[in-house]
C-alpha cells in the first residue's frame, strides 16, 4: 500500500501536466481564432496582399542578400584587380632581381621607398610587403619584417597560382601581431611575373584602408537593396492590381448572387403564400357557390314558389265558382299572384345577369348601376362623376359592377336607402370606389332578405383575386362605408 502512494502521486502529477498542456493548447487555439476569423472576413485582394506581401518580403530578403553579396564580391574583386594592376606596374620592374636572389638591392629598396613615400600613395596604401614563395618577406614598408618568414596567407597562395586575391586582414597573423594591427585592412595579393617567361616568382601584398572601400561597398549594398525592394514592390503592386480587380468582380458577382438568392427566396415564399391563398380561395369559392346556390333556391322557394303555390290554391275557387262574378274575382287573384311571382323571378334573374358593360367606361358603369338600382328600389343615390376614365379590362369592369350592385343593395336593405352615396377617385394609379349610407332612421326596420346577392365574403374574394382590397367599416355617427381599392399598375 505504501509503495502505491508515490505511483498514484506521480500519475496525478502527469495528469496535471497533460491537463495544463491541453489548456495551453486550447488557449492558443482561442488566441488564434480571432485572427483566423479576421482573415476569413477579408476580401480576396486583401488576403492576397497579406500572403503575397509575406512571400515577396521573404523572397526579396533572400534575393537582396544574395545580390548584395554578389555585387560586393564583384566590386571587391574589381577594385582588387585595378589595385593589383597599379601595383604591378610600380613594383614588377623593380622586383625582377628577386627572380635570381632572395634580397633586393639597396637601389631597389630605395626606389620602392621613394615610390610609396608619396603622400597620396601612402594614404591609400599604408602598408606594402613583397613575399617570396617560401613565406619570407623580401620587402616591407615596416622594416622590422624584412627577412622574416611567416606562414603564407591564403591570399598569397592564390596569388602564387597567378590569381589576384583580396581579403580582410587576419589580425591574429604573425606579420600583423608584430605591428599591433587593430584595423582590418583590405589585403590585396598581386602576383609578380617574370617579364620574359611570365612565371610568378614573388607576391606583392597591398594593405588598403577598408573604411574607404567599406563606405563604397555599403553604398552599393544600399543601392542593391533599394533596387530589389522597388522591383518587389512594383511586382506586388502589379499582381495586387490584377487580383484586386478580379476580387472586386468576384465580390460584385457574390453580392449579385446573394441578392438574387434573396429575391428567389422571397419569390419562393410569395409563391407558397399565393398557393396557400389559392387553395383557401378555392375552398371559399366552392363554399360560396354552394351558399349562392342555396340562396337562389331559398329565394325561388320563399318567393315565386310560395306565390305559385298560392296561385294553384286559387284555381279551386275558379272551378267551383257559382257565378261569373266569383269566377272573375278568383281569376284576378290568380293573375295578380302569377304576375307577382313573375316579377320576383325577373328580379332574381336580373341579379344573376350583367348588362353589356364591355363598351362602357368607368363613369358609365357607375351610372348604369345607380340607374338600375334607383329604378328597382325607388330610392335616390348621390354620385359625382370621377372624370378619370382609365382603360379597364372586362374583369375589373365586372368587379366594379358587382361591387356597386352589392353595396347599394346592402344600403337599401340594411340602411333603408338613407344617405346612399357612391364615391369614385383615381389617385397615384389606384382606383378607389366606395358605397356609403347613413344607417336606419329612428323607428325604421331593416328589410334585409337575401335575393341572390354575392355577400361581403364573395365580394372580397372577387376583389382580392384582382390584386385589390376590400374594407367594410362603420361611419360616425352612424352608417357604413364599403370601400374597394385596386392598383391599376398591377
Amino acid at each position: 500500500m505504501l509503495e502505491g502512494i508515490p505511483a498514484e502521486g506521480k500519475t496525478d502529477s502527469t495528469t496535471s501536466r497533460v491537463s495544463k498542456a491541453v489548456g495551453v493548447s486550447s488557449a492558443a487555439t482561442r488566441i488564434r481564432l480571432p485572427t483566423q476569423d479576421w482573415i476569413a472576413r477579408q476580401t480576396l485582394s486583401v488576403r492576397f496582399l497579406l500572403a503575397s506581401g509575406l512571400l515577396i518580403l521573404i523572397t526579396a530578403t533572400i534575393a537582396g542578400h544574395l545580390i548584395a553579396g554578389i555585387l560586393v564580391s564583384n566590386a571587391t574583386n574589381s577594385r582588387a584587380a585595378s589595385t593589383a594592376l597599379l601595383v604591378q606596374r610600380m613594383i614588377q620592374p623593380i622586383a625582377q632581381e628577386l627572380e635570381v636572389t632572395t634580397q633586393l638591392s639597396s637601389t631597389a629598396v630605395a626606389e620602392l621607398d621613394r615610390l610609396f613615400a608619396a603622400p597620396e600613395v601612402r594614404q591609400r596604401f599604408p602598408y606594402l610587403e613583397v613575399w617570396l614563395p617560401d613565406g619570407t618577406v623580401a620587402y616591407s614598408l615596416s622594416k622590422e619584417l624584412v627577412g622574416k618568414r611567416f606562414n603564407a596567407p591564403e591570399g598569397m597562395k592564390r596569388a602564387l597560382a597567378g590569381e589576384v586575391a583580396a581579403q580582410h586582414a587576419d589580425l591574429e597573423a604573425g606579420e600583423h601581431t608584430q605591428r599591433n594591427f587593430t584595423t582590418p585592412y583590405l589585403e590585396i595579393y598581386s602576383p609578380i611575373h617574370d617579364k620574359d617567361t611570365g612565371a610568378v616568382f614573388a607576391v606583392a601584398e597591398i594593405h588598403e584602408d577598408a573604411t574607404v572601400v567599406g563606405d563604397h561597398l555599403l553604398q552599393l549594398q544600399f543601392q542593391s537593396w533599394g533596387i530589389v525592394a522597388a522591383t518587389s514592390a512594383l511586382v506586388m503592386l502589379g499582381l495586387f492590381g490584377i487580383v484586386h480587380r478580379a476580387s472586386m468582380t468576384i465580390e460584385r458577382q457574390r453580392k449579385l448572387l446573394n441578392r438574387r438568392a434573396e429575391e428567389a427566396e422571397r419569390a419562393r415564399d410569395e409563391v407558397q403564400e399565393l398557393r396557400k391563398r389559392d387553395r383557401e380561395a378555392s375552398v371559399r369559392l366552392a363554399s360560396m357557390n354552394e351558399n349562392f346556390a342555396r340562396g337562389i333556391g331559398a329565394d325561388l322557394h320563399d318567393g315565386p314558389g310560395q306565390l305559385l303555390s298560392y296561385a294553384l290554391l286559387q284555381l279551386e275557387p275558379v272551378r267551383v265558382a257559382k257565378n261569373r262574378g266569383e269566377r272573375d274575382d278568383a281569376l284576378h287573384t290568380v293573375s295578380s299572384t302569377l304576375s307577382e311571382a313573375l316579377a320576383e323571378i325577373r328580379t332574381i334573374a336580373r341579379s344573376l345577369l350583367l348588362p353589356d358593360i364591355e363598351r362602357l367606361d368607368l363613369d358609365q358603369i357607375v351610372a348604369r348601376v345607380i340607374r338600375n338600382h334607383e329604378a328597382r328600389t325607388g330610392s335616390r343615390v348621390l354620385f359625382e362623376p370621377c372624370r378619370a376614365n382609365p382603360e379597364l379590362p372586362v374583369a375589373i369592369k365586372t368587379c366594379i359592377y358587382r361591387f356597386l350592385q352589392e353595396g347599394l343593395n346592402n344600403a337599401h336593405r340594411h340602411a333603408g336607402a338613407n344617405g346612399q352615396k357612391v364615391e369614385c377617385a383615381l389617385v397615384d394609379g389606384k382606383l378607389m370606389l366606395a358605397v356609403c349610407d347613413d344607417g336606419l332612421k329612428p323607428g325604421e326596420q331593416s328589410t334585409a332578405r337575401h335575393i341572390g346577392g354575392m355577400g361581403i365574403q364573395g365580394l372580397r374574394q372577387r376583389v382580392e383575386s384582382l390584386g385589390g382590397a376590400l374594407t367594410f367599416a362603420s361611419r360616425t355617427p352612424k352608417g357604413t362605408r364599403l370601400e374597394m381599392t385596386i392598383d391599376m399598375e398591377h
